[in-house]
């Protein structure tokens, strides 16, 4: 089943095309969106035609920071109730921890997590799309991370800035443009794509705290929903991702992570019916594809991220994965699908 996302994921869509000299309902019907709901910000999409509308604009209107100029015609509204959420909690942190727990309920294909432990001078934002299929996916890694920014911008009454921003992609545009839009460094072929920031943005004050009118949101997301905020599996998932590049991803390290014994997380696993081996295999594969449609990204540089201390384990394992090597897979990502 293919994720969905509400369409206010994509506010401003038809404002941003107009003002680069288009109409944008023959796009969006290109995708199967309706143009007439486009308004209606309730209205569901396939999270894919999200990406391939992004990435199809950007190409059309020859406008490689599509997905930047997209998200500055955001905000917090964007993400609806979560919003609220995050308005009425106490502090910076406990706002970006409530939208990382809950953004699975804007669309199960986003996933943020707070890593304050890696570098804890310089906590991250990690975002994650979790879509196997599709890997051209710039625009709207871009829009999402510009959206976080404006977020963290909101929050911090426009008081700080990132530290830094991460991404895992090559760079489209000059570092100008970039430094114009988030105010401070941005570095890419990272092995995430996050916000950088720091202890004292995370401790940063919130004026409309109200953590009653907080739970009172956060029980009529998780009622609307029907589903806990980012289940057991997910969290693995998300924690396996961030430690394959340590070189250290392994059951026990992740089970710490989780606050659990190695058994108990083995049996949990067992319980949902997955095996630890195959999900570290599972997300290496999905990651692999994504890096590999980065051609200017080394082949060592994306056998380290996945985790492979050599070169030769990293190319046997695309060749099973894909049916060929790593180079011969990368030329056939060259084109995006339309």
């Amino acid at each position: 089943m293919r994720p969905l996302i509400r369409t206010s994921a994509i506010s401003g869509y038809k404002e941003l095309v107009r003002e680069l000299g288009a109409e944008p309902e023959p796009l969006l019907l290109q995708f199967n969106i309706d143009p007439d709901r486009l308004d209606d910000l309730n209205y569901l999409i396939f999270f894919h035609s999200l990406m391939q509308l992004l990435e199809a604009s950007a190409e059309k209107l020859q406008c490689p920071d599509f997905g930047l100029r997209l998200s500055e015609k955001q905000n917090m509204e964007t993400l609806g109730p979560i919003a609220i959420m995050a308005r009425t909690s106490s502090t910076v942190g406990d706002a970006l921890f409530c939208i990382a727990r809950y953004i699975s309920h804007h669309s199960p294909a986003i996933t943020l997590g707070l890593d304050d432990t890696s570098a804890p001078q310089f906590p991250r934002m990690i975002l994650d799309i979790n879509v196997s299929d599709f890997p051209y996916r710039h625009q709207t890694v871009e829009m999402c991370i510009g959206l976080m920014a404006n977020i963290h911008a909101i929050l911090t009454e426009n008081r700080k800035k990132p530290e830094a921003v991460l991404f895992r992609h090559s760079r489209a545009l000059d570092l100008k443009t970039y430094k114009r839009h988030f105010g401070c460094p941005v570095l890419f072929n990272q092995e995430c794509n996050a916000l950088v920031l720091t202890p004292e943005q995370f401790d940063f004050p919130i004026r409309t705290a109200d953590a009653f009118q907080r739970d009172v949101i956060a029980n009529y997301v998780i009622k609307k929903s029907g589903s806990s905020p980012l289940s057991f599996i997910e969290q693995t998932n998300f924690i396996i991702s961030r430690l394959l590049p340590t070189q250290c991803c392994n059951i026990k390290t992740v089970a710490n992570e989780l606050f659990m014994h190695q058994r108990t997380l083995q049996r949990r696993l067992k319980e949902e019916g997955h095996i630890f081996a195959d999900m570290v295999d599972n997300i290496r594969k999905q990651d692999a594809q994504n890096f590999l449609a980065e051609r200017r990204m080394p082949m060592a540089q994306i056998a380290g991220i996945l985790g492979y201390q050599e070169q030769s384990s990293f190319n046997r394992a695309v060749k099973r994965w894909f049916g060929v090597t790593p180079n011969t897979y990368r030329k056939s990502l060259y084109k995006p699908a339309k």
